[in-house]
């Protein structure tokens, strides 16, 4: 039985703007991805010496479902399909990640298991291989599988390309609520300024962007408290704050440790939310 652990960090959304709606069904984005120091650990071990396949999955949060309809668990059985590697696998979900947050964390376990059996077959599917299984997972599987630190994402997120990433701090405010990216995408309505059509990536228009989520105005609608916690954040001494992707997690940016701990002791927080300093990761 071969067994590895894996840090999988969450992300937050440095600005999200919508440009426009796909065929199939998601919408293409323009975005900048930044991984912060919020892990969940993805225990797998493997028995390659099993020839029929077979997938077990734990999970440490009663509320997220440990079946075949949990992220991690379709990416096992689409890497043992595509890869054709035999065997027995059991994945651990130690959770720490919200989850309907905005952070990613169901994407960022699910490239940890495509990395994860990856290595433990043996190495049979190349990065792009893994990226492209990713891909098929969800959007944001395909930044967690590089290892970048934070990279622009567009057409559905998918489209990668590296950029210099955040040494901020930053407070994550979890409101004890998860929102449901679809429903985010289905409420926003596509206005007809298309300036965002007119950037690529590494040309520059990243911060003219920066600070900006086109689903905040349509989330917040729904949930005003998140409104009231970007208040609370800049009354804080944030310097920016921002929803995460669709919500529900508020965040603030802080140049130093020192300033976001500073900040975390004057924000009067509910005890149903759950608070978090984290930095962004290189």
């Amino acid at each position: 039985m071969k067994k590895v652990i894996i840090n999988s960090p969450a992300k937050i959304n440095l600005f999200l703007k919508v440009t426009g709606k796909r065929p199939d069904g998601y919408h293409d984005i323009y975005t900048i991805f930044q991984k912060v120091s919020l892990f969940d650990k993805v225990e797998i071990c493997a028995n390659t010496k099993v020839q029929s396949n077979t997938i077990e999955l734990e999970c440490s949060d009663p509320e997220i479902a440990a079946d075949n309809t949990n992220l991690a668990w379709i990416a096992a059985e689409l890497f043992l399909d595509k890869s054709g590697a035999e065997g027995s696998v059991s994945i651990k979900l130690h959770k720490k990640i919200p989850a309907g947050a905005g952070l990613g964390g169901g994407s960022s376990n699910a490239a940890a298991v495509l990395k994860g059996l990856n290595a433990l077959f043996g190495s049979p599917l190349g990065l792009d291989d893994l990226l492209g299984l990713g891909a098929d997972l969800g959007a944001d599987v395909p930044f967690f599988i590089t290892e970048w630190g934070a990279a622009t994402g567009t057409g559905k997120g998918t489209r990668l390309h590296p950029v210099q990433s955040s040494n901020s701090y930053y407070i994550l405010i979890w409101p004890g609520f998860s929102v449901s990216t679809k429903w985010a995408y289905e409420n926003f309505v596509l206005t007809s300024n298309k300036e965002t059509t007119i950037f690529g990536p590494g040309q520059g228009s990243e911060e003219v962007f920066l600070w900006q989520n086109d689903l905040e105005e349509a989330v917040m609608t729904r949930y005003p408290l998140l409104r009231e916690l970007k208040s609370r954040l800049k009354d804080a001494g944030a310097l920016h704050t921002l929803m995460s992707g669709s919500g529900s997690v508020i965040f603030g940016e802080f140049p130093s440790r020192q300033e976001a701990m500073n900040g975390l002791s004057r924000l009067a927080t509910d005890h149903s939310w759950k608070t978090y300093v984290v930095q962004g990761l290189q």
